[in-house]
């Protein structure tokens, strides 16, 4: 059986009952072109996420490699919230190795694409605001 995204992560030890729904918004995307650690041109794309989770509020970075067929719907609003958000494991489905996962907003679809990997560069524990 094939592991979560999430488990065995920093973010699995910092929040053990982790679940996608508890990613909530998008806080900040940076998308580029560089090269992967094959010299080869390919895109990148780091989201900034709000994560509620255990009464706590973090912000988890993450960092998606190879990055094809990208949707973002909706976006500009004074928040960019996310209902239904998963990351896909598609390792097992036959699809190419660019298109080893599908992340996606599966209720509202305002965000969705495929990578050939990820990884979680930073949680961090917010303070709340009024």
């Amino acid at each position: 059986m094939m592991n979560e995204w999430y488990e065995d992560t920093v973010l699995n030890k910092i929040i053990p009952n982790f679940k996608p729904s508890n990613v909530k918004f998008i806080t900040d995307f940076h998308y580029y072109i560089d090269n992967n650690s094959y010299y080869e041109k390919v895109s990148f794309f780091e989201i900034d996420f709000l994560v509620k989770a255990d009464n706590r509020k973090f912000i988890l970075i993450i960092k998606f490699y190879d990055v094809s067929s990208l949707d973002l719907i909706g976006f500009g609003n004074s928040y960019n919230q996310l209902m239904g958000f998963n990351i896909k494991n598609l390792s097992n489905s036959g699809f190419e190795k660019r298109k080893k996962y599908l992340v996606e907003d599966y209720e509202n679809n305002i965000i969705k694409f495929y990578c050939s990997d990820l990884e979680i560069l930073s949680l961090v524990e917010v303070e709340e605001s009024d």
